[in-house]
């Protein structure tokens, strides 16, 4: 499919035109899109293996790869594009070609009259970041109702949502990583594809990503933040129940001794003595009673 823009509109047509065109594949239809427009497979084929963004600029054409993040769902993925650009020609082959149509087609209902193919472009790069706000709130709202159950509430049990968060933001962090290093090659325009004020547009994108990228850090820090306290929790969870079990083994010690000193196998004089079981008893008693004394009186417990 390919798509003619020419004096700020646009029409769909099946057959490669002479013009200025933008082609949409799908990865099926990449092999055949290839050998009729002369484009190395080997190059797309490189570009398709690889994950979330690359940018790499060739002599006469460069070749970007992009994987289109859900930000609904960060760990999902919407699939994959790789654009191919030219002076004149720009061609899109993607995983989700129908899903790649309607954002076009969007993108040239949207612009109008100032349907250009580098708008488009633009524009397209720049709808991959679309969206993110929603999943940074999201995620900044989560990080803060876990601190307040850890801090409020004592949530004692909060690793999958630890783990859950941590896993999304190192998503978002490879995605905005190499989505800069993109954007960061795209601005070079080395073979002269955009024009002055689509770059200016471009650089935008590019402080406006930068932000993005510095948030996830920020967020990174804060879920660290959260699992330092939570860790610590655990600790003092754990030194109160070892502390627990140090007073209940203290107290019983000399209960311990006792024992031992009385299951002897000697004859003592105690055993001839009626009152003896009793004085056992009262002195195991005397020892219980006198170390919680000490215990208390030192604040141990």
């Amino acid at each position: 499919m390919y798509y003619i823009i020419q004096k700020n509109t646009w029409k769909r047509t099946k057959e490669a035109p002479e013009e200025s065109f933008i082609g949409l594949f799908s990865y099926e239809e990449m092999e055949a899109a290839g050998k009729k427009h002369h484009i190395s497979l080997e190059i797309l084929e490189e570009a398709r293996r690889f994950s979330y963004g690359r940018y790499d600029s060739y002599e006469s054409f460069d070749c970007v790869s992009l994987e289109m993040l859900d930000f609904e769902n960060i760990l999902l993925s919407r699939g994959s594009v790789i654009v191919y650009l030219e002076q004149e020609r720009a061609f899109f082959f993607t995983s989700r070609k129908e899903e790649v149509e309607k954002e076009l087609e969007s993108i040239f209902s949207s612009l109008g009259e100032k349907c250009t193919r580098e708008r488009v472009l633009y524009t397209f790069f720049e709808l991959q970041t679309k969206g993110d706000d929603v999943a940074f709130d999201s995620i900044e709202k989560e990080i803060m109702d876990l601190e307040q159950a850890l801090i409020a509430t004592g949530k004692r049990d909060c690793v999958s949502e630890i783990i859950s968060l941590r896993k999304r933001l190192m998503v978002l962090k490879k995605y905005y990583e190499q989505f800069l290093n993109v954007l960061d090659v795209l601005i070079e325009n080395e073979n002269g594809i955009f024009d002055g004020k689509t770059l200016r547009s471009f650089k935008m994108l590019y402080r406006r990503t930068e932000r993005r990228f510095q948030n996830v850090l920020n967020l990174r820090e804060a879920v660290t933040q959260v699992r330092e306290s939570y860790e610590a929790e655990v600790d003092i969870s754990l030194n109160t129940t070892m502390k627990i079990f140090t007073v209940v083994t203290t107290i019983f010690l000399p209960l311990t001794l006792i024992v031992g000193w009385y299951g002897m196998n000697f004859d003592m004089p105690e055993y001839d003595w009626k009152h003896g079981y009793l004085f056992v008893t009262l002195v195991s008693l005397a020892c219980i009673l006198g170390i919680i004394f000490f215990f208390k009186k030192k604040k141990w417990f």
